[in-house]
């Protein structure tokens, strides 16, 4: 049996945004800008459908998760290499039980419907893979880059 070893490619340099900003959903539009821009300027392209699930995560955390107290601060984790673009967003709230919200994106289409509850679909249409930890609180999604 041979065995072959492949040169990996250089991994370009690793981007990494990190901001922490109030429960506040106003800013809601120009932070979902800012990070529409921060794609672009690294040359993602085809991204609004990622900005789509990045909306959706920033809101849940800002109205579900910190319950719109201003007091509270969501934290935002961007990493963006030559792979993949890792989004992480945690609130500081009480978190969720995201196993049951998981469940029910699966077991009923009706649910896509609902005035609330849509942002775990959209999340899951619009990213490669996405998990929760943390109870709940935090959010990871990733998008490969093809």
């Amino acid at each position: 049996m041979n065995m072959y070893v492949k040169d990996c490619p250089k991994r370009t340099e690793k981007i990494l945004f990190m901001k922490k900003i109030p429960s506040d959903k106003l800013l809601i539009p120009k932070i979902s800008k800012d990070f529409l821009d921060m794609l672009h300027s690294n040359g993602i392209e085809q991204c609004d459908a990622l900005q789509i699930a990045f909306e959706e995560a920033l809101t849940n955390a800002i109205i579900h998760g910190n319950k719109n107290n201003y007091n509270k601060n969501v934290y935002l984790n961007i990493n963006i290499d030559s792979e993949k673009i890792e989004i992480i967003i945690e609130d500081e709230g009480e978190g969720f039980d995201y196993f049951l919200a998981t469940i029910n994106l699966t077991e009923s289409q009706e649910n896509i419907y609902k005035d609330s509850g849509r942002g775990i679909f959209l999340i899951s249409l619009y990213t490669d893979d996405f998990y929760f930890e943390d109870d709940g609180r935090k959010i990871v999604m990733i998008k490969y880059r093809n």
